[in-house]
């Protein structure tokens, strides 16, 4: 049975939106403009996650989030508001169980990775074969890292090359369009900054996920700065990559 996913925002199009991309992943979204109508869904059925507005008002944010606890303690709840409100919010947060609260601009494709995120704590992204991605080619001098992601990805409706150097990886792009690229930063020959420093240079459209093992922030902002769109930390969960890669899909293809 298809797992279901509650959207409850009085604005449409971000009902639309949100239909959209939980729909995308293979869930069935049920969208509802009110906390009335959701709390009148939640007395027969029991969805997989609630997504819910914060805005004034007794069956929005907070409020309504109390009235989704007393017919359900422990569906997933996300809340859509601003960071302000967030910091304001967070003892109720804690208190209510809110798996997370996002602030809402969708051309952040963090939101959609941490939605994603949230989901995936239940059953998750369609079956290998359903969805196809796009393309994606994965830079990175360890040969064994490379081909467990690539049967990883490559099950899970991408299409994936590999390159094991920062020059093989320029010289692919030349010759072949890929979406997005990950990329190791530790290499022989051309470091991963100066391969995404040049990858920028050829097409500032390419979007590139940082893979390292190098927890270190002046690096992750510097790969921020000349262009990366992501940052993963070795050893990473697969399924962590899979939300990153989708997000950045997903981002490129919706816009509110």
């Amino acid at each position: 049975m298809t797992e279901r996913v509650f959207i409850v925002d009085e604005d449409i199009h971000v009902r639309e939106f949100l239909y959209e991309l939980i729909s995308e992943v293979g869930f069935f979204a049920l969208t509802l403009p009110g906390g009335r109508q959701a709390l009148d869904r939640l007395k027969n059925e029991r969805p997989s996650l609630i997504i819910i507005d914060h805005t004034s008002g007794e069956y929005s944010g907070i409020p309504l989030a109390q009235k989704i606890r007393e017919f359900d303690k422990d569906v997933k709840i996300i809340m859509l508001g601003t960071e302000p409100q967030k910091e304001a919010l967070a003892p109720q947060i804690k208190e209510m169980n809110i798996s997370a609260y996002l602030k809402k601009d969708f051309d952040d494709p963090e939101i959609i990775k941490a939605i994603l995120s949230v989901l995936k704590q239940e059953s998750f992204i369609k079956p290998a074969g359903e969805k196809k991605w796009g393309r994606v080619l994965i830079v990175d001098d360890e040969v064994e890292n490379c081909e467990m992601v690539n049967s990883f990805l490559s099950r899970r409706g991408f299409e994936v090359d590999t390159a094991s150097s920062g020059e093989e990886c320029l010289d692919k792009i030349r010759h072949s369009p890929f979406d997005v690229i990950l990329l190791d930063i530790t290499m022989d020959g051309m470091d991963g900054l100066l391969t995404l420093k040049r990858i920028k240079d050829y097409d500032p459209k390419i979007k590139v996920i940082m893979v390292t093992a190098l927890q270190n922030k002046d690096i992750l902002a510097e790969s921020k700065a000349i262009g990366a769109c992501d940052y993963l930390i070795k050893p990473f969960n697969l399924g962590i990559l899979e939300s990153s890669l989708i997000s950045v899909f997903l981002s490129k293809e919706k816009k509110i």
